[in-house]
């Protein structure tokens, strides 16, 4: 019995390790409501910032609703095999949807926003 566990642990764990990547046809498909510019732009800067990451150097993934994207790497020298991934939040004024853009890492309707400094989001 314990070998049988054993076989069906070594022969999954490898596959719910993957970096589930996106593809850029699906991260485009979520900023689908965000003016073309802005979308190129924000996906440019996305791949710019994790190709300068040492560790995570791919764009995996895109939650635009909570400002945040996700960098991640698969690292198999043929010995070992390791996965990293990290989230990264989007800066404040980020444009996230239709009339929208992230304030302190959530996506706020514009009029929903703070507009004097040190108050916070209206509800």
């Amino acid at each position: 019995m314990q070998l049988v566990l054993f076989i069906v642990i070594v022969t999954f764990t490898p596959l719910s390790c993957e970096v589930q990547s996106e593809s850029i046809s699906d991260i485009r498909e979520k900023m689908k409501d965000l003016p073309g510019d802005c979308k190129e732009n924000l996906i440019k800067d996305m791949q710019d910032f994790c190709n300068g990451n040492l560790f995570q150097t791919q764009l995996v993934g895109l939650k635009l609703l909570e400002c945040k994207f996700t960098c991640g790497e698969e690292h198999n020298n043929g010995k070992t095999r390791g996965t990293s991934v990290q989230d990264f939040t989007l800066n404040d004024g980020t444009p996230c949807g239709p009339s929208k853009v992230c304030i302190d890492g959530i996506c706020t309707g514009r009029c929903s926003m703070p507009f004097v400094k040190m108050l916070k989001g209206r509800k």
